[in-house]
Formats: C-alpha cells, sequence, structure tokens
C-alpha cells in the first residue's frame, strides 16, 4: 500500500472483493498491493458519489496480468469510512475486452 494510502485507512480495515477475496487489516492490504499492484493501475473515474460516511467510485481499471498483459476491467468500490478513514471496501470488478 503506498504510504499515503495507508495512512488514509483504519487499522482494521477490511476489503472484500466480491467472489475473490477478502483483506483484513492494514497489514494484509499492503501485502496484497505488493503483488496485485506491482505497476500501480490507471484508475478512469467516471462518477464519484459521496452521502454520509460512504463513497462510491464507479469507472474503469487497467492492471497487468501475470504475464505483463494489459486488463481492463469495470470497476464499482463503496468505500465506508469511519472517522474519516478508510474502514471498509467492498469491490466489484468485471474484466472487459481491450
Amino acid at each position: 500500500m503506498q504510504e499515503r494510502d495507508a495512512r488514509a485507512s483504519t487499522g482494521d480495515t477490511k476489503w472484500v472483493f466480491l467472489d475473490d477475496k477478502i483483506l483484513e487489516g492494514k497489514e494484509a492490504v499492503c501485502e496484497w498491493m505488493k503483488t496485485a499492484y506491482a505497476e500501480p493501475p490507471v484508475f478512469m473515474v467516471e462518477n464519484l458519489i459521496a452521502e454520509d460516511d460512504f463513497v462510491i467510485a464507479i469507472g474503469k481499471i487497467k492492471t497487468k496480468n501475470e504475464d505483463g498483459e494489459m486488463i481492463l476491467s469495470s470497476y464499482c468500490d463503496v468505500w465506508k469510512l469511519r472517522n474519516g478513514k478508510l474502514a471498509e471496501l467492498k469491490a466489484f470488478v468485471i474484466e472487459n475486452e481491450l
């Protein structure tokens, strides 16, 4: 996890990637990001919606797979904040054709 992301998350942050994995705690997220985002992803945010303690981001994300090929996916991230920090994420990601 990049330094700024780590500071923006609660220590007990929970990330749920639907139909994939659940990461619990800042350390688990940091370890996952080292491999999943060895090269920083490119986010293209199409909509950003905020209300109360929730922020929803909808858009596209470009990442590299294990073979170094670019993958384009559509995503919807639903963030729950606590005391101004990222406490929970529910991520919906669908791979698209490039």
